[in-house]
């Protein structure tokens, strides 16, 4: 289970003390969630794969963040959409996204109706930049909108999903109400997925 605890690792300042942190106490609850959505995450259609932030390219500063993404390629997330769940320092994220990198970003996501966007439940939310952990707002017929007209920009992205801040209810009670979060989650994020997989 996700605990308020868990984001103390970030009070670490050390590049390897953040890292040893992470790889023992927050990696190994990234990889008791990928076996436990698996299941959900094969009716996507075809193989998904977890990719586990390694943050090899990390010399000097510690993480801002760490998580766990899901795509269908073996290599990598990066280039294509895909699931991510994570931690910032004051908060757990499960995002839809389609980074910048992506080929032909804008057809991408174009394949997204604002009817789809705007079936999703009440507290769902958008952002374009996945850097930025207070870059979100909630998912309205007016955020689509917004989030959708964003992508003319070339350095725009596209995320959809919630945010839990530390201190809030998921992250108190059952570790099966939480698992329970988190698949109602992603099987809200499930259909857009496929739809922007075409």
């Amino acid at each position: 289970m996700y605990l308020n605890s868990d984001f103390d690792i970030f009070n670490d300042t050390t590049l390897a003390g953040r890292l040893e942190k992470i790889k023992t106490q927050i990696d190994p609850k990234f990889m008791a969630t990928v076996t436990a959505v698996q299941p959900q995450l094969a009716t996507i259609g075809g193989p998904v794969y977890a990719h586990v932030a390694q943050h090899r390219r990390r010399s000097k500063n510690p993480p801002p963040d760490t998580w766990v993404a899901w795509s269908t390629s073996k290599r990598g997330y990066k280039m294509l959409p895909h699931l991510e769940l994570g931690l910032w320092d004051d908060r757990l994220f499960i995002w839809l996204v389609v980074l910048q990198e992506v080929r032909q970003r804008q057809a991408t996501v174009a394949r997204v109706s604002t009817e789809l966007l705007t079936a999703l439940p009440a507290n769902f939310e958008w952002a374009i930049d996945h850097t930025d952990k207070t870059d979100h707002q909630p998912l309205t017929l007016t955020g689509a909108q917004q989030l959708m007209t964003a992508q003319r920009h070339p350095h725009a992205e596209w995320l959809v999903g919630r945010t839990f801040p530390r201190g809030s209810a998921f992250f108190t009670g059952h570790a099966a109400r939480q698992l329970q979060t988190i698949q109602a989650t992603l099987a809200a994020l499930i259909p857009l997925y496929r739809a922007l997989l075409g």
